[in-house]
């Protein structure tokens, strides 16, 4: 007798988390690593290969667990992770060039911008027109790498190569294609012009997350091959499923590198869309099939990581100590403020005689805040008023995070799940084998018990 398992993995932003998981829910196995990016200043790159295979050993390596019984036999596998950057492949399957991480500010949006107004590309690919979506990241590889254009024949997203490179079929998942700037959202189709700038880049077959995409093939390490494969979708919206929050009417707020605020909605109107956009929410096809899911994303986590290494806090305890030093602060007293937030950096005012390092973390945590207040009244006075409020993410630990988001938010549920993106993306892989069942819009998901 085999003891069934499913495997989820995360491919983050600063880690790549994997789960072992009985059909029941029940976390049997664990692993992660550093996600082998690049650095060089703002910029951040990886070789495609060298981050499948990390994924892939991390999977690999949740089975060692000693909690993993010896019988345990992979009966799925869920990969769920990052958005706008991906795989950039040629005919042969093959990565062509590096890897450009969400983030990485060498994206080209010129050329898009030479070709079409910003209203229409909002109206169309349901995300804002910067160095952000994976066509300005594709432009930029065009006009750097040698042969990348000649060669490139497709885009996946992080998640699709992932599967990919285990054996699976190259399909591309509707959550994270909507960010790409690739695809028409609501046509459900490639968009012409990025075809039309870049060729067609898009993946023959779409999916939603949860539908099998081929099995682990014989060149993936022994323990994981012929287990189901599919794409889990964009990593929020994977969290916000293993929490019982990617329903309609709640509101997930998910503070880690990133800050998503995701609402799951019906389908509406390309004048929504673009207003939605305008305000840099991005309206792409959620996790559950037929709807759309609204992600407004902010710099919040980042900017704290930034603030942290100015002030010095290399480590987790010290910075703890100084959170909890700035909840009995008064800010007031002096005028340090966060006055801009972008992908190059934080610009600050107020640098005054009187800013302490615990000043300067009450006001970094109050500002950045404030930010996500203005976006989330904007969302509800556009789709409605949330019913539910479910927050996550690593920054939800900090103390004066903790509170600020208290005053801001009033009554909300959390989660003690922990990597709950990788655990969503196991419960996809459920689906996908056929184990699971795949909830509806009003619905939490549900183990086997």
């Amino acid at each position: 007798m085999t003891l069934d398992v499913l495997v989820g993995v995360d491919v983050g932003t600063t880690r790549i988390k994997a789960l072992a998981v009985g059909l029941d829910g029940r976390v049997l196995g664990e692993a992660d690593a550093v996600t082998p990016w690049r650095h060089d200043g703002p910029c951040a790159d990886v070789d495609p290969r060298v981050l499948a295979d990390t994924a892939i050993d991390v999977a690999v390596r949740t089975l060692d667990d000693p909690r993993v019984p010896s019988n345990a036999s992979v009966r799925g596998i869920g990969v769920t992770g990052i958005a706008e950057a991906g795989a950039l492949l040629d005919d042969t399957g093959a990565p062509c060039a590096p890897m450009l991480a969400w983030y990485d500010p060498r994206g080209l949006a010129e050329p898009i911008r030479a070709r079409v107004e910003a209203r229409e590309f909002w109206r169309c690919c349901g995300v804002r027109l910067n160095s952000k979506p994976s066509l300005a990241k594709v432009l930029y590889l065009y006009d750097t790498v040698p042969d990348a254009r000649s060669r490139a024949s497709l885009h996946l997203g992080v998640a699709d190569w992932v599967v990919h490179a285990l054996g699976g079929e190259a399909v591309a998942e509707r959550s994270l294609l909507s960010r790409s700037g690739l695809y028409d959202v609501l046509g459900d189709e490639p968009w012409a012009l990025a075809s039309d700038l870049v060729g067609d880049l898009v993946a023959p077959r779409i999916i939603w997350a949860g539908e099998p995409a081929g099995v682990v093939g014989p060149d993936a390490p022994e323990r994981l091959r012929g287990a189901t494969l599919t794409v889990a979708g964009l990593d929020h919206e994977a969290a916000s499923m293993a929490m019982g929050a990617m329903r309609l009417g709640v509101l997930t707020d998910s503070i880690g590198t990133a800050e998503a605020l995701l609402r799951l909605i019906p389908p509406v109107d390309r004048d929504t869309m673009e207003t939605l956009v305008e305000r840099d929410v991005g309206v792409g096809w959620g996790i559950v099939p037929g709807f759309l899911c609204l992600v407004g994303g902010l710099l919040t986590g980042l900017s704290l990581e930034r603030m942290s290494a100015l002030l010095g806090l290399t480590d987790r305890a010290q910075r703890r100590a100084v959170s909890e030093q700035a909840l009995e602060i008064d800010r007031s007293t002096v005028p340090f403020r966060i006055a801009e937030v972008s992908h190059e950096g934080l610009t600050l005012s107020g640098v005054t005689e009187g800013v302490s390092p615990a000043i300067a973390w009450r006001a970094a945590v109050d500002d950045l805040v404030a930010m996500s207040t203005d976006l989330i009244d904007f969302i509800e006075a556009h789709v409605g008023r949330r019913s539910e409020s479910m927050l996550t993410g690593g920054w939800m630990n900090d103390p004066t995070v903790a509170a600020a988001k208290r005053a801001q938010i009033g009554a909300y549920e959390t989660s003690d799940i922990r990597e709950a993106a990788a655990l969503g993306a196991a419960f996809f892989g459920g689906i996908a084998a056929g184990v699971l069942e795949r909830p509806g819009p009003a619905d939490r998901p549900r183990w086997r018990t």
